[in-house]
């Protein structure tokens, strides 16, 4: 997939997006997030609390935007 700025993949929907994996996925689908934009803005905190995201989902996707070096472009 190729996106104009890094940061443009968290506008892209998480269907769209395969190196995520299909569990993640599908846990975001449970969850009603369409974007990773909606899963960052929820936060470590509530994400881990969440029962289908969880702390190990949460993880895989601060992976995911730090292998991308997007990571440090997002505001606290």
């Amino acid at each position: 997939m190729i996106v104009p700025l890094p940061t443009d993949i968290l506008k892209v929907p998480i269907a769209d997006i395969p190196e995520l994996g299909r569990k993640f996925q599908a846990c975001c689908q449970a969850c009603g997030f369409h974007t990773l934009r909606e899963v960052c803005q929820l936060g470590a905190y509530e994400a881990s609390k969440d029962r289908y995201l969880g702390p190990d989902h949460f993880r895989k996707l601060v992976d995911f935007l730090q292998e991308r070096r997007i990571l440090r472009a997002l505001h606290d």
